[in-house]
C-alpha cells in the first residue's frame, strides 16, 4: 500500500470517529438554539447563555439528551469502520454523509416536535420528554436508509477511484 493510501486511510478512520460524535453532541443544542432565536425570539447571545446553564442542569441535562441521541451514530461508527477496511476513503465519505443525513433527518424533526411548544407559544405535555428515548431508535433506520444512498452514489466512477487522492 503506498504512502498515499495509508494516509487516506487513516483519515479516513479519524473521520469516521470525528465527524459522527461532533453532530451528535452539538445537534440538541443546535436545534434549541435555532427555535430560541427563530420561533422564541430570544437574542442568539441570550440563547447560548440559557444552552449553557441547561447543558448539565438537572431536569433540563441537554448532555445527556445529545449523549443517549449518540446511539444511531455509535452504530453508524461501527458500520463505518467496518466497511472502511475495504472501501476507498471516497466511497467511506458517502457512506458518512449518506448515514449522518438519515439519522439527521427523523432526529431533526423528532426535536423539534418535541421543544417547538416551549417557543412556538404552545403547550408542551408533561411527557413529551419521553419522545427523547424514542428518537434515536428511530433513526435507525432513517441511517439505514441514508447508507443505502451514500453506497449508491458511492458507486460512481469518481468515487471508486483507488489512488491516493481523497
Amino acid at each position: 500500500m503506498s504512502h498515499f493510501l495509508r494516509i487516506a486511510k487513516r483519515q479516513s478512520v479519524l473521520l469516521t470517529l470525528l465527524v459522527p460524535t461532533v453532530v451528535a453532541f452539538i445537534t440538541p443544542a443546535l436545534i434549541i438554539f435555532f427555535l430560541q432565536v427563530v420561533i422564541g425570539g430570544i437574542s442568539p447571545l441570550d440563547a447560548i447563555k440559557d444552552i449553557a446553564v441547561r447543558q448539565f442542569a438537572p431536569g433540563h441535562n441537554l448532555f445527556v439528551i445529545a449523549l443517549f441521541g449518540f446511539i444511531p451514530f455509535a452504530i453508524l461508527i461501527g458500520i463505518l469502520f467496518r466497511v472502511s477496511r475495504t472501501l476507498t476513503a471516497r466511497r467511506v465519505y458517502c457512506l458518512l454523509v449518506g448515514g449522518i443525513l438519515g439519522i439527521l433527518a427523523l432526529m431533526i424533526y423528532g426535536h423539534v416536535s418535541i421543544w417547538y411548544p416551549l417557543y412556538g407559544g404552545g403547550h408542551m405535555s408533561s411527557t413529551a420528554v419521553i419522545g427523547f428515548i424514542f428518537i434515536p431508535f428511530f433513526c435507525i433506520p432513517t441511517m439505514l436508509a441514508g447508507l443505502a444512498l451514500g453506497w449508491g452514489i458511492s458507486l460512481f466512477p469518481w468515487f471508486r477511484k483507488e489512488n491516493g487522492a481523497v
